[in-house]
């Protein structure tokens, strides 16, 4: 019997798991040339960040709620340098801009997310005011008489 074939014997009697998932893995996958070791399970990784932001005590329930759903969209959208921060402001405005008009005070957090990244110089005004006016555009309109 070859050596190969009798490595193969042994790992298809022991049962592996996923290092992130901890779901059970067949002797192909653990065998691949696949590497997932980078993948993100968006599920587990929302989990983390909901249970991270209820440790903060000093930060109201809005807060908390737009810290996650921005936590989540970057994840998400794979926003990795400073330079894509505009367009996932944005993004993220188009995509929740319902829910913040529905809800004010979530707005408001969200629009302190926009001065703190202006700030920071990860948002310029051009950008602030696109946002502004895209969630201007899911405000209820007006009946005049």
């Amino acid at each position: 019997m070859c050596i190969l074939c009798g490595s193969r014997q042994l790992l298809q009697k022991r049962q592996f798991f996923h290092s992130h998932r901890a779901q059970p893995m067949a002797v192909e996958q653990v065998l691949s040339d696949h590497d997932s070791e980078d993948e993100v399970d968006d599920d587990i990784a929302d989990l983390e960040d909901r249970r991270m932001l209820a440790d903060f005590l000093d930060v109201t329930k809005d807060e908390k709620l737009i810290m996650h759903m921005w936590n989540s969209f970057i994840r998400k959208q794979r926003v990795l340098a400073d330079g894509h921060i505009p367009w996932a402001c944005e993004g993220f405005s188009r995509l929740h801009g319902p829910q913040l008009v529905q809800n004010p005070p979530l707005l408001w957090c969200w629009r302190l997310v926009m001065i703190k990244l202006w700030n920071h110089s990860l948002l310029d005004a051009r950008a602030m005011n696109t946002c502004n006016t895209i969630l201007e555009g899911y405000q209820p309109k007006k009946k005049t008489f």
